[in-house]
């Protein structure tokens, strides 16, 4: 078997298994209501790369150079 296979069926397996951590998981110790929420984390993470991803689009626009910023 590949390398790219083994990394594959690894990372099936990973996704298939990940959603029953929860079970693990003391949610006595959680500071907020909404961590009790199941796959809150992977919601806020998702949320938040997105959020980075759209600040970064908007730094390009504003910081945006000629094509003969180089050349001068």
């Amino acid at each position: 078997m590949s390398n790219r296979k083994k990394i594959i069926y690894g990372l099936i397996i990973l996704v298939n298994i990940s959603p029953y951590l929860y079970s693990f998981y003391d949610f006595e110790k959680v500071h907020f209501n909404i961590d009790n929420m199941i796959g809150f984390y992977p919601i806020y993470g998702f949320i938040s790369c997105l959020g980075l991803i759209i600040i970064a689009k908007m730094f390009a626009v504003f910081f945006k150079k000629e094509d003969t910023y180089y050349d001068d």
